[in-house]
């Protein structure tokens, strides 16, 4: 596999976990801005939104600028972003950072996605990013397992049937639930 896919996947990983660190310490968050926990978790809100919308802005604004370099300056803002999260003296700062953050994911995520089609041969089907032959099941008994031990865990013991109403004709998923 070509080094460079690896990169842009590592930097699509760092860019979809944002959301969910700051998620993880909302709490400590909420207690260092002398906030709610509610008002903390604003700050994934701004960056999910800015990430949204100006993902297509940036992408159209930006399609005549080198690859490359577009890539390194998303990185660069969304890491300085980061940090200067990390380092906010005040709530306010720290959501204008979260905004940068979300415009430093909105230069990646489109960059990162064209270029990683080009870095792989039209033959290639995409097999890089192929994790098992393509006449695999799709659900492997692994997967199977997996989920029924951790089922308990992320229902907190109850039962979570939301997965099965979207397959179901409408009112038999309330019965069968």
């Amino acid at each position: 596999m070509d080094h460079r896919l690896l990169v842009l996947a590592l930097g699509m990983f760092a860019l979809g976990t944002d959301s969910f660190v700051v998620a993880g310490i909302l709490p400590q968050v909420a207690r260092g801005f002398d906030i709610s926990v509610g008002a903390a978790g604003q700050m994934t809100t701004v960056y999910a939104i800015s990430y949204a919308l100006l993902s297509p802005t940036v992408a159209a604004l930006a399609a005549g600028v080198p690859r490359k370099r577009l890539l390194l300056a998303a990185l660069t803002v969304f890491v300085v972003a980061n940090v200067g999260t990390a380092a906010a003296p005040t709530f306010g700062i720290a959501l204008a950072t979260r905004a940068l953050a979300g415009l430093g994911a909105a230069m990646f995520a489109p960059t990162a996605t064209g270029v990683a089609t080009l870095l792989v041969p039209p033959n290639g089907g995409g097999s890089p990013f192929r994790s098992s032959p393509p006449d695999s099941p799709p659900q492997r008994p692994w997967a199977r397992r997996s989920g029924r031990s951790s089922g308990p865990l992320v229902t907190g013991g109850g039962r979570w049937c939301s997965s099965r109403y979207s397959a179901r004709p409408p009112g038999s998923a309330w019965r069968s639930c």
